[in-house]
């Protein structure tokens, strides 16, 4: 039976997967239905969806006749003023067949022209302080994408004291510095707050390229196999009393629900950063930037260990160290480093990422031999 906890401070006890209803999003009723039956079967008892979802609500609304009281149902606005969101709000109830939702989240609230109107006079904030306070939903949060989603949600927890947040977590996405540095303050705030912090994405590869899909996922190529689903899963339920919204495709729920419940511990650093390598995933936003003060850092700036490590392999690069018939592993390159004296401590899936770049590139070619990769130059 997949685990539950305490959704924040809500009272609720929602399953630490969350049924993410994009994957209605094209569905026929019938196809939805074979989904509930799943989510049945696992127990999931948290639903997330949205007016933009397609079919979602629509889809939803047939279950809840019979099954509101099995469900935490959450909905979303993505209209800025007091008067669109007012008038979604109704939509979605009528769609929904419900007098209430349990959540009603801001949608992708991440631009800062858009946060500026939400928040201000006439905006959609006053709209779900409304709905609140008139039993039309009984908690208010905020969601965003991308890499600027932590500060935008830190931002508006100190401007109003929203119930929940939900952003993009996944192990890749940790390994950017500065996202990193925003999400752990994002999540000091909500542990002290009993604000319900929920994750996205942990199934991405690779950002989408586009053309045709084989999946109906959201700004991203996933991960296919089970083992591969197994580990990012797991990685991203080792970031306790936190929920995980699932995939946005019908083909692989099931199988990420299946890894939801088989969880008992968080694979190793070196155990996602052989999955990063093998797969050759990347980062589905580009390289957060930070300000600080009047100046811009990134992950990668001349004074950050990301940048010395940057420059201390392409040292290795022009001395040689690669040069065929040398065919070197992590271990070589990390012993490498630690003799021009730069830390490596838990810093294997950062030099992995690097290498896997310098070969996307074409400067170092690589191959698997006795399941360890190696990476040389001609």
């Amino acid at each position: 039976m997949i685990p539950k906890s305490q959704f924040g401070r809500t009272g609720h006890a929602s399953t630490r997967s969350v049924f993410g209803s994009w994957a209605l999003r094209k569905a026929s009723q019938a196809e939805a239905d074979r989904i509930l039956d799943i989510l049945l079967e696992y127990r999931v008892n948290h639903i997330d969806t949205a007016p933009m979802y397609g079919n979602a609500e629509k889809c939803i609304g047939s279950w809840m006749e019979q099954h509101r009281d099995d469900f935490f149902l959450a909905t979303k606005s993505r209209r800025r003023t007091y008067k669109e969101a007012w008038e979604g709000l109704q939509r979605s109830l009528s769609r929904l067949r419900v007098d209430y939702v349990d959540l009603w989240q801001m949608h992708g609230l991440t631009s800062p022209s858009g946060w500026e109107k939400a928040m201000g006079s006439g905006g959609a904030l006053e709209a779900f302080i409304e709905a609140r306070d008139q039993g039309l939903v009984k908690f208010l949060g905020v969601t965003g994408h991308g890499n600027q989603a932590p500060a935008m949600h830190m931002r508006s927890l100190e401007r109003f004291d929203f119930d929940t947040v939900m952003l993009p977590y996944n192990y890749l996405l940790k390994q950017d510095l500065s996202y990193s540095a925003d999400f752990n303050e994002l999540v000091g705030l909500c542990r002290k707050r009993g604000v319900a912090l929920q994750t996205m994405k942990c199934l991405a590869r690779l950002p989408c390229r586009g053309g045709s899909k084989t999946y109906n996922t959201y700004f991203y190529e996933p991960l296919e196999s089970q083992d591969a689903i197994d580990k990012a899963v797991h990685w991203a339920l080792g970031f306790q009393n936190s929920f995980v919204i699932t995939v946005g495709d019908m083909q692989l729920l099931p199988m990420m629900l299946d890894a939801v419940n088989r969880f008992e511990r968080r694979p190793s650093d070196m155990e996602m950063s052989a999955l990063v390598e093998e797969l050759a995933m990347q980062r589905i936003f580009p390289v957060a930037t930070r300000r600080k003060g009047s100046h811009r850092v990134q992950g990668k700036g001349p004074h950050t260990w990301g940048g010395q490590m940057s420059r201390a392999l392409g040292g290795l690069i022009r001395e040689g160290f690669f040069q065929h018939p040398n065919m070197r592993t992590l271990a070589d390159v990390i012993k490498a480093f630690e003799s021009k004296d730069l830390s490596t401590k838990d810093k294997e899936s950062n030099i992995t990422n690097a290498l896997v770049a310098r070969v996307r590139k074409g400067i170092l070619k690589r191959r698997k031999i006795s399941k360890a990769w190696v990476y040389w130059t001609e």
